[in-house]
């Protein structure tokens, strides 16, 4: 058998083509050699700018904490409880909660909606006392 073309096909190499530049000085050969293309990016460690909204940000000085239950509500919810002879399940059944809700608000880490005190004082029997509300700064 012969083959009318032998050499029809051309050999591929595993060539990856020119290897990034290693040292600051091959960086700049690069470059006025048109090899490299830089592009400046935004918020890089060099970036002198910011965001836009960066200045109001920075001038910022409220409060982000949340708002703390007071701990006459926590007091006053748990002696309520315990008078009834109830436990939390009993109490978050009655109002229709889970009882990690209840547990919450007895450990302050939860802030009852006004419809869920309502529910509580129902339950309970009792007038809980009111949660302060936190007042926003006017700008």
């Amino acid at each position: 058998m012969s083959y009318p073309q032998e050499n029809q096909y051309a050999v591929a190499g595993w060539n990856k083509g020119p290897s990034k530049p290693k040292t600051q000085a091959e960086m700049q050969r690069a470059k006025a050699a048109g090899q490299v293309v830089t592009e400046k990016k935004f918020g890089n460690a060099n970036s002198a700018s910011g965001p836009a909204n960066a200045r109001k940000l920075d001038e910022e000085d409220g409060d982000f904490r949340h708002q703390k239950i007071d701990t006459n509500f926590k007091k006053a919810l748990m002696q309520a409880r315990q008078a009834k002879g109830w436990n939390q399940k009993q109490l978050a059944q009655q109002i229709g909660q889970a009882q990690a809700v209840v547990q919450q608000y007895e450990a302050g880490k939860a802030i009852p909606n006004g419809a869920i005190i309502q529910k509580l004082n129902r339950a309970l029997g009792v007038t809980l006392p009111k949660i302060p509300k936190v007042k926003k700064a006017k700008e």
